[in-house]
């Protein structure tokens, strides 16, 4: 999801990117410089240089049911022809990209194309150990890409589970390409990498950041999913599902795209994550969630969730997102309800009331990293990543200051020393102006270790 900052006045906070700790980089235009030099971003912002696709070519045609392997191929070649980043150097590596692509140069394009990878294989003496048959399906949310699940994806290799990402239509080329899309062809590829899913894996886990989430209960909601189908599904995991905007105007982006095309319009120098953000992909993700409204949640299936929310989130209503995993949760004749697990962020003494068979964990206040006295809140950008991402993380290259972009207090969002990083609520902007929103979960690997128990449980 992205940023807004003066539409804020118009439409409130909705969608919203992250960032960490800037560090000093060769004067080479890549990845990393684009978004440090803050005058020269500020200019490209005004000129929209990262704004416009370069040219527009086919969407992938998933009534096909290709091969996984031929969609890769086809992303790959519709990001290099339309995004205007995507041949940038991006000396960015985590634990995935050197799996995938091992010492060469990276540039944008490999950083964000959908990818599907493996465990790697274990050898006992001569013989070699094949990984199972499991497999889990990423689904980003709106305005990202697949980089936000290099980090997870590492924990689910670990667990003998190989990994599938999709890149959403309209995404991973230019903010252009989201003006005219539609959620239906959101829905469309939600289906196509569910099925492929079900196809290539005996054992399923669906997962999805934020729009990623809506489009999986959305599908799952559906008739013509087979029993059997259901029955290969193992785990529905959702970290802040869109289940309801916060913005309490998020209902009039429908009419505004009709005679404007940006919500706002910023310098997209983050190459995982779009910046400007159209009218129109407000009002497709608001069509969606009402598709997704508990009364709208007919046929649910007997699937455990694995839910992860904030309670100050700023771009979903956590409160929403609670009401769906309870309407889930206490569907009649459910076999998995005891599975039901949710990871909870929140500084209050007073907790929601929930009903009492659902598993709910509450990390421990932070204490282990340097950035625990800077923290003010888990933000709705940082849950999927790891403190020591290189682009997102604390001491990252990046650094969300969206939320203050065009005013006083953008230049010392980016550049100051010492930050504070959090949720962008009224109190904390309140108290610091100029503080970035967060962009990796300082709880981490408590998220995965119980991840792991939640797959791991019978």
């Amino acid at each position: 999801m992205n940023s807004l900052s003066r539409a804020m006045i118009f439409m409130g906070s909705l969608f919203v990117s992250g960032g960490s700790l800037a560090l000093p980089h060769k004067n080479v235009e890549d990845c990393v410089s684009i978004n440090q030099h803050v005058t020269k971003a500020e200019a490209v912002a005004e000129k929209g240089r990262y704004r416009q696709t370069l040219t527009i070519t086919d969407e992938f045609d998933f009534s096909t049911q290709g091969a996984f392997s031929e969609y890769i191929a086809h992303q790959r070649k519709k990001i290099l022809a339309e995004n205007p980043k995507a041949h940038l150097p991006c000396p960015i590596t985590t634990p995935i990209s050197e799996q995938l692509y091992g010492e060469r140069d990276l540039k944008v394009l490999d950083l964000i194309a959908p990818f599907q990878i493996e465990p790697r294989m274990q050898t006992q003496g001569n013989t070699e150990k094949k990984h199972d048959t499991r497999g889990v399906l990423l689904i980003h949310g709106l305005t990202d890409s697949p980089f936000i699940f290099h980090d997870l994806a590492s924990s689910f290799l670990k667990q003998g589970i190989t990994v599938r990402t999709l890149l959403l239509p309209g995404h991973g080329t230019a903010p252009s390409a989201l003006v005219d899309v539609s959620h239906a062809q959101w829905r469309a590829a939600t289906e196509y990498g569910v099925q492929s899913m079900l196809e290539d894996f005996d054992t399923v886990y669906l997962g999805g950041f934020s729009t990623g989430g809506a489009l999986l209960i959305d599908y799952l909601n559906q008739q013509s999913i087979s029993l059997e189908q259901k029955a290969q599904i193992k785990g529905l995991l959702l970290w802040s599902p869109a289940s309801q905007a916060k913005a309490s105007m998020a209902w009039a982006a429908e009419y505004v795209a009709w005679f404007k095309d940006y919500m706002d319009e910023s310098t997209d120098s983050d190459f995982a994550k779009y910046e400007s953000f159209p009218f129109n992909a407000a009002a497709q993700i608001y069509s969606l969630m009402q598709r997704i409204q508990p009364a709208n949640l007919t046929d649910t299936p007997d699937i455990p969730l694995f839910v992860v929310a904030s309670d100050v989130d700023q771009t979903i209503e956590t409160k929403s997102t609670l009401r769906l995993l309870e309407h889930w949760h206490n569907k009649s004749m459910r076999k998995t309800q005891y599975k039901d697990t949710l990871i909870y962020y929140t500084d209050k003494v007073q907790k929601p009331v929930l009903s009492i068979s659902i598993n709910m964990i509450e990390p421990e206040s932070c204490t282990r990293g340097d950035y625990c006295d800077a923290l003010i809140g888990i933000a709705h950008t940082a849950l999927t990543n790891a403190p020591n991402n290189q682009h997102y993380g604390w001491e990252g290259v990046y650094r969300n200051c969206e939320h203050v972009f065009g005013t006083e207090y953008y230049r010392t969002c980016k550049t100051t020393q010492s930050p504070m990083i959090g949720e962008t609520t009224a109190q904390a902007l309140q108290a610091y102006p100029a503080m970035q929103r967060l962009t990796f979960n300082p709880y981490f690997d408590h998220m995965v270790d119980a991840l792991a128990r939640f797959i791991a449980s019978k």
